[in-house]
Formats: C-alpha cells, sequence, structure tokens
C-alpha cells in the first residue's frame, strides 16, 4: 500500500467568479471549465521512416466554457458576451439585435477574462486565472423547459495578446506579479 503524501489545504473545490472586462458575470451552472493544450508539430526525416523524432510546439489553443444563469440580465451580461449584436433601450425594455456582421474582427472587442475561486478572498489573487485577449464565441443554446432553470452556454476563445513581448495567452496566479 502506497502512503502518498497528500496536503488537503492543496486540494481545490468550489465555483469561481467570472469577471470580463472587469464586469462580474453573475451566476454561473455546470462549472466553469478551462481548457488548453499546446499545439505540437511532429519533426520527422525520410531516413528514418515515419518515427517521430522530435517535437516543435506550434501554437497553443486556450477555450474556456461556463454556463451563465442571468440570462434575463441583458445590460451587463449579455450585451458582453454577445460582443457582435448591438444593444439598446433601457431595462427592462432593451434588447439585442442579432444582425449580419461579416468580417468584424475579434481581437479589437476581445477584453480581460478573470475567474477568481470564491474561497479564496476578493483581495487574494494567488489563484485567479487571468486571460489577457479573451472573446466570447458567440455560439451559444438556450433550452426552454418546465424542469430545467434556463441557462446559456457560453465558450470563450482566448487570442495571443501581441501587446508584450513574447505574446501572452494567460496567467494562472497573480496578475499583478
Amino acid at each position: 500500500m502506497s502512503n502518498a503524501a497528500i496536503t488537503v489545504s492543496k486540494l481545490d473545490i468550489g465555483p469561481c467568479q467570472v469577471f470580463f472586462d472587469g464586469d462580474d458575470m453573475g451566476a454561473t451552472l455546470d462549472n466553469v471549465v478551462v481548457n488548453f493544450k499546446y499545439e505540437k508539430a511532429d519533426l520527422k526525416s525520410d531516413q528514418t521512416g515515419s518515427a517521430v523524432l522530435d517535437q516543435a510546439v506550434s501554437g497553443i489553443d486556450v477555450t474556456i466554457e461556463t454556463s451563465v444563469a442571468m440570462t434575463r440580465e441583458k445590460a451587463t451580461i449579455l450585451k458582453n458576451l454577445f460582443k457582435s449584436a448591438d444593444y439598446a433601450g433601457t431595462a427592462p425594455a432593451d434588447y439585442l439585435d442579432f444582425k449580419d456582421k461579416v468580417a468584424l474582427r475579434m481581437l479589437t472587442l476581445s477584453k480581460t477574462l478573470k475567474l477568481h475561486p470564491l474561497v479564496e478572498a476578493d483581495a487574494g489573487k494567488d489563484y485567479d486565472w487571468t486571460f489577457w485577449k479573451a472573446i466570447p464565441t458567440e455560439e451559444s443554446s438556450y433550452t426552454f423547459g418546465p424542469s430545467e432553470q434556463g441557462k446559456m452556454k457560453i465558450v470563450w476563445r482566448v487570442l495571443l495578446d501581441m501587446t508584450t513581448t513574447p505574446g501572452r495567452m494567460f496567467r494562472y496566479g497573480d496578475a499583478t506579479l
């Protein structure tokens, strides 16, 4: 039998707050999932056939998935999640118009996305996740039904922040360091 060294205080559990461009995105459902993967290109030679001799990093792909529960909050939440839509009116008579926006570029609409674990104090930033150039993909689904709370599935794509050298995607830890 193995006696693994386990430090219970290092185990993580609990939901997080989601902030986009400084705005709290409110209640979430179905957990918040961060997906990241370094893409790699295989290095081969004719002389060694199909054997992979090495791999080189060719990029990084980062997405965040969540479901937003406060679907009737158009003014501060939904207008931030659907950046291509036009927001107008005054609550509760406000609205989002989804129009054809072919060739609209997303980089200019990207903002900082921050995930802050609720088990940490507001001032505690050591376990925050900060994505400098995040944009909601604007692919969503909404289900109406009598037995399940309404929610909107949101997938965020992280773009490479080229304002620094080298470019950066995200930080796990205090973003001010």
